[in-house]
């Protein structure tokens, strides 16, 4: 049987990650007058018409098909998008930044969300960080994601709380 060029590679460790976005749902929690839904499903992405999963719902209406769902669904009023986008180690997740702008914008347009929030989270593994957080970079965005921004972590929990 051969392996796909996919199966070559080692496993990767996300669960800094995943820590990461823990503490920040607890700090939510902790910090906010609004309902925090964590990982839910707020509709459909334009381009797959797969679901598009957020890692933070914050406000609006969100149920669990059963109990032991592991993810919310959204019911479409209001809310803000929160997508954390966790870099420790280089990579090519921090190129899909300006694609995800797009994504949650689509998200706004299409079901009614307030707003939505890209946290960048870590340091480590961060080459375009602060290009991203540049006004420049904002600027040109704002032009076709009005309603999308991006910040770095430590400013948003200084938002929040």
């Amino acid at each position: 049987m051969t392996k796909g060029s996919r199966d070559n590679h080692a496993p990767r460790d996300t669960s800094t990650g995943k820590v990461n976005e823990a503490d920040i749902e607890q700090f939510l929690i902790e910090n906010s007058n609004d309902s925090v839904y964590p990982q839910a499903v707020v509709g459909t992405q334009f381009d797959t018409g797969k679901e598009h999963i957020v890692d933070v719902l914050l406000g609006g209406g969100a149920y669990k098909k059963t109990k032991k769902a592991k993810r919310w669904i959204s019911e479409h009023i209001g809310g803000i998008l929160i997508s954390l986008k966790y870099q420790g180690v280089e990579g090519t997740a921090e190129e899909k930044i300006p694609f995800e702008f797009i994504k949650l914008q689509n998200a706004i347009d299409k079901y009614g969300y307030k707003s939505a929030i890209i946290v960048l989270c870590g340091d480590g593994g961060w080459t375009l960080k602060k290009t991203y957080l540049k006004d420049e970079f904002i600027s040109k965005m704002k032009l076709i994601c009005p309603n999308v921004t991006i910040t770095d972590e430590e400013n948003f929990r200084t938002t929040i709380g």
